[in-house]
């Protein structure tokens, strides 16, 4: 019985040497979930901003602020209007958003991540 004890003593400081330990990763993880939710939103934002956008090109509506007012809560660095097989009736309008994403996660710094969305939609009048 004596021996049981004398080895619990002897462990007592462990848990909080093993929470300092794993503690460090366990936060990065956490925040990495974090800016994968930013991250995802963002997407969404542009993707939802692009749809909208070539809805507007398509009946000959475009107008690019409401692309970028269509894209809360990120403000796009670009909104571009393409027509690939040219302008008429029936042919395809694309609409292209992009958004440069500031990323941040302890432990690995900062960095900027390129987010873009593309869609398209057949011109319905020109």
């Amino acid at each position: 019985m004596n021996k049981t004890r004398a080895l619990i003593k002897k462990e007592k400081g462990a848990s909080t040497v093993e929470l300092a330990i794993i503690l460090p990763v366990l936060v990065t993880i956490l925040v990495g979930i974090f800016q994968l939710g930013i991250t995802f939103n963002g997407y969404l934002a542009i993707t939802h901003a692009a749809r909208e956008g070539v809805r507007q090109a398509s009946v000959g509506n475009y107008d690019e602020q409401m692309v970028r007012s269509d894209s809360h809560p990120v403000n796009p660095t670009s909104v571009s209007l393409s027509y690939p097989e040219g302008e008429g009736h029936g042919l395809p309008v694309r609409v292209t958003v992009s958004y440069d994403l500031p990323l941040s996660i302890p432990f690995f710094g900062e960095r900027i991540i390129p987010l873009v969305s593309h869609a398209e939609m057949r011109a319905e009048t020109l």
